[in-house]
């Protein structure tokens, strides 16, 4: 069985996006999903990386026009933060907890987390949708009181901070990583390769109204070689597209 280890951060919206595709392919590539939630700052940090938001006019075109467009190829709700980035340092260190103490959950969870930072309650901003006091609240969907209050105390452990750092630092040093998504794929013989982003410049094909699948490569290819399709080839696995299924991914109107 092939095994897809995703690397995030619930800061990232490519890391949503990466989370949403895989778990839509997960039973056509027959995939098991390893989830590794860590703190992209510290990753940023450890690698010396920038935000892209840290370059003005690319901050603007990711946010502005990017994600915009991204949101309609891969079908996804999502409200831009108001004030971002956000501080996600506690949401990593509690799913951290949940990674250890109740695996099973962390799924859900990472969705919990992802929904309120990208997909805040109606008069709700990120930052307070986020803020540690809303975790009982939050967490109740998933967790018992006793269960919230065990994870809690896992998440403000020196345990869990050391393990988030301990593991950036050993997935830069010695899994090259520099960012979110990091997606690292294994095939069925055991071979690994790793894959950084979720590829979406792919849709610029469906941008155009006069383009249906199978889109022309040398446009999307021309931009940025589209992430899970090299997933898929280095599987040997078939890629249908960001929605499998979809018949009218040509049409995208903006």
């Amino acid at each position: 069985m092939a095994v897809l280890t995703l690397y995030y951060d619930v800061v990232s919206p490519w890391s949503m996006i990466a989370y949403t595709v895989l778990q839509r392919y997960r039973t056509r590539w027959n995939a098991n999903i390893v989830l590794k939630p860590m703190f992209l700052g510290g990753i940023m940090v450890a690698s010396g990386n920038k935000p892209p938001i840290t370059v003005k006019n690319k901050g603007l075109w990711m946010n502005g026009k990017d994600l915009p467009l991204a949101a309609k190829f891969y079908e996804l709700e999502y409200k831009h933060p108001e004030s971002f980035p956000v501080n996600t340092i506690h949401c990593m260190r509690v799913l951290r907890a949940v990674e250890d103490k109740l695996p099973d959950r962390l799924e859900k969870a990472t969705e919990l987390f992802f929904d309120a930072v990208w997909r805040p309650s109606s008069g709700k901003t990120a930052n307070d949708a986020i803020t540690p006091s809303t975790y009982p609240t939050l967490l109740k969907a998933l967790f018992s009181d006793s269960e919230i209050k065990q994870l809690l105390e896992h998440a403000n452990s020196v345990e869990i901070k050391g393990k988030l750092k301990s593991e950036s630092k050993q997935l830069v040093e010695e899994g090259g990583a520099f960012g979110f998504p990091w997606i690292v794929a294994q095939r069925d013989d055991g071979a690994q390769y790793p894959f950084f982003g979720s590829g979406a410049r792919v849709h610029i094909a469906s941008s155009q109204p006069f383009l249906t699948p199978p889109f022309d490569r040398r446009l999307s290819i021309s931009a940025h070689a589209d992430r899970f399709e090299q997933i898929a080839f280095w599987l040997g696995k078939e890629w249908e597209g960001p929605v499998p299924g979809r018949k009218d991914a040509g049409k995208v109107k903006l």
